[in-house]
């Protein structure tokens, strides 16, 4: 897997923005990261986001947590076909939630989970059981932050941010997921697209932000962890920062143009961005 690589503050942001009153929020915040002078405050009030920042909320899907902790309970399970096992499982997971989603054919995340692990364990001959399968399937209710996470969204809660999941997870693994790690403190709501029986790139899913914050598309910041989805809440018409992890390549969907970056410091190109 590619290492995580961390930009430094100092870096973060190089557009050149009209109007001083933006130029002086952005050297503001920017001192403020490198001085590490914002750090997340349990408890702290939310204050608004300064005026001259366009965005008023983020909502993410995938960048928080690292789905490697799957991929290595997979090969420690089966050390001779869990690298190729997790592989395929992955390849086939997404465009089932997206066949079920056309088709019309919801069904919750664990469920489309299982039945491409089955499928993928089918196809290589592997010799899983139910429990192996259920227990590779709940380990997506105990991923592990990434580095720079906890940091990160102490900087956008004291900026006035309102912060959401809003994945194909179902409610209860991200609880369990924000629980688990002790995030639970940074973010106003928890959306599964389990809400509207369809599963992401649909713009139902996407909508689900603009009613949860009561904002408008142009307000709400989306970060993603793939490009599909990156592509799709492009489309719906957030401001998009692709966030992308572990290095993957670059697709060509045809989608409005995002930001992208391998880390979440990406977002603070987003805030102040005025196009």
């Amino acid at each position: 897997m590619n290492k995580l690589y961390r930009t430094s503050a100092r870096n973060l942001v190089r557009r050149s923005l009209k109007g001083n009153s933006i130029d002086r929020q952005r050297r503001r915040f920017i001192a403020m990261v490198a001085a590490g002078a914002m750090m997340p405050l349990a408890g702290a009030s939310r204050t608004a986001p300064p005026a001259s920042m366009p965005i008023k909320a983020i909502t993410f899907a995938f960048p928080i947590y690292d789905p490697r902790s799957i991929f290595a309970a997979v090969e420690q399970r089966f050390p001779e076909q869990g690298q190729a096992l997790s592989k395929l499982w992955f390849t086939k997971l997404f465009p089932y939630t997206w066949l079920r989603t056309t088709a019309h054919r919801y069904v919750g995340f664990e469920v489309v989970a299982a039945q491409a692990f089955d499928a993928a364990a089918s196809m290589l001959g592997v010799a899983a059981t139910a429990a192996d399968r259920d227990l590779l399937v709940a380990a997506f209710s105990q991923m592990e932050l990434w580095p720079d996470v906890v940091e990160r969204l102490g900087q956008f809660q004291q900026l006035g941010l309102r912060l959401a999941f809003l994945s194909n997870l179902s409610e209860p693994m991200l609880r369990a997921n924000m629980r688990r790690t002790g995030v639970e403190r940074f973010f106003e709501a928890a959306l599964s697209t389990d809400r509207v029986r369809a599963f992401k790139p649909a713009p139902e899913a996407y909508q689900l932000g603009v009613e949860a914050f009561g904002l408008k598309k142009g307000e709400i910041a989306f970060a993603a962890f793939a490009a599909w989805d990156a592509a799709g809440a492009s489309w719906f018409g957030y401001p998009t920062a692709w966030v992308n992890r572990l290095g993957q390549q670059t697709e060509s969907f045809g989608a409005p143009p995002t930001l992208a970056g391998r880390d979440l410091a990406v977002l603070n190109d987003l805030l102040y961005r005025s196009d």
